[in-house]
């Protein structure tokens, strides 16, 4: 497999530098921008509202001297869009995971530039203006140029470090056999730098004449009910890795539940991605919430599980649940061998924010209970689902009888 652009769940890269936050994880240049995930360590990046990824309304992204458009060619047309912000990434060949902290900008390698140097594909142009920071390394995937608050990946570099870019300026080449540009972008919030998603409304790839847009919302597929699990989903290999829970009948949860959605976030522009149905990839979902609420409408539980401005402070394997399969890179698909199924399978767990969280259902009456989860896209469309479940705690249940028997007995006297 080849090796993907991911991040570490316990430290903040920006550029060429890492911000520590829990423990000494710098990546070497060999990483370019990844490092080994810990497993159940929380990011320490500023949190807003309580929620994992929120930025606050209105969030002012600044920027030295921007353009609207896209960093690959034309600059004014827009362009697919196979991997998404937080897409979870198992395992490459460096033996790392974690989340995918930009986009990945698709490029047609069938059609490469005009004048594209040997083993290169597409121009690659700046978004934002600033001084070049550039990263070489003898495998072309692990090279990268970083101008303003824009990283490219991917990226052979034509400009010198320190070269002053102006937006729209190109800065170097496309990888060949990649068959995209990876894009992160960082802001500034609360004086810590963070990694934020390039497809935030008012950044360059949202302005006219060649915005991003999505007129699909996402789709709840399934939602299904387990055990806590005997020991930690923690895989060595792949996400395709089982775990320890066991499936529980809606209409029978006890004790502590974990709840899991499958949902994905279905795109509306494919590009060339089109002209074959093993191309386009779904995208993870922006936000998601989840609420409990009793037959007589009193609320249980209610919350914002995430929001997708920032990289989550939730670890990465407690973001995701036992069923994720990660979407296949363009190359693995393309092949040879071609594969006809590429898109990857997202399951989430709504409970859980900061650590994985279970409902406590022992702590509620036996009964009927309506669990609704909300799932938004990031231009906003919305969707969401609702199951019917039953509580029956055995103990809480046998408890009342002999409560009850009891009272009765008192009521009635001596026989």
């Amino acid at each position: 497999m080849l090796s993907r652009t991911k991040i570490l769940v316990a430290a903040v890269a920006v550029g060429l530098t890492v911000t520590l936050v829990l423990v000494v994880l710098a990546p070497s240049p060999k990483k370019h921008g990844k490092a080994k995930s810990v497993f159940g360590e929380t990011l320490s990046t500023p949190v807003y509202g309580g929620v994992p990824g929120a930025l606050p309304p209105g969030f002012d992204y600044v920027y030295n001297a921007s353009l609207p458009g896209w960093p690959v060619s034309a600059i004014d047309a827009r362009h697919p869009i196979r991997g998404s912000f937080l897409d979870p990434r198992g395992f490459d060949d460096d033996g790392l995971s974690g989340y995918h902290f930009g986009i990945d900008i698709n490029v047609d390698e069938r059609h490469p530039d005009a004048g594209a140097p040997n083993g290169l594909s597409h121009r690659v142009y700046a978004l934002d203006s600033g001084p070049a920071r550039v990263r070489t390394a003898a495998a072309c995937g692990k090279r990268h140029v970083e101008v303003g608050h824009f990283s490219y990946w991917h990226t052979t570099a034509i400009v010198r470090p320190g070269q002053i870019v102006r937006a729209g300026q190109q800065i170097g080449w496309s990888c060949r056999n990649y068959w995209h540009v990876h894009l992160s972008e960082w802001q500034e919030f609360q004086k810590a730098r963070v990694w934020v998603n390039p497809l935030h409304p008012g950044g360059p790839l949202r302005l006219p004449p060649s915005a991003y847009d999505d007129r699909r919302p996402p789709a709840i597929h399934r939602l299904v009910f387990v055990t806590p699990p005997a020991k930690p989903w923690h895989p060595k290999r792949s996400l395709a890795e089982a775990d320890t829970s066991t499936s529980l009948s809606p209409v029978a949860l006890h004790g502590r539940v974990e709840l899991r959605a499958k949902i994905d976030d279905p795109q509306s522009y494919f590009g060339f991605l089109k002209q074959n149905p093993a191309w386009p990839a779904d995208f993870t979902p922006y936000r998601v919430a989840v609420a409990i609420r009793a037959t007589n409408g009193s609320v249980v539980m209610k919350r914002v599980t995430f929001q997708a401005d920032q990289l989550p402070q939730t670890p990465y394997l407690f973001h995701y649940a036992p069923g994720t399969v990660e979407a296949e890179s363009m190359s693995e698909c393309v092949g040879p061998p071609a594969h006809d199924q590429c898109s990857g399978a997202y399951w989430l767990r709504p409970f859980s924010r900061f650590k994985q969280e279970f409902w406590d259902t022992r702590k509620v009456s036996n009964g009927d209970y309506f669990v609704t989860v909300n799932a938004r896209g990031i231009v906003g469309k919305g969707s969401s689902r609702t199951i019917r479940v039953t509580v029956h705690n055995q103990a809480a249940a046998s408890s009342r009888s002999r409560i009850a028997a009891s009272r009765s007995m008192r009521a009635e006297g001596p026989r």
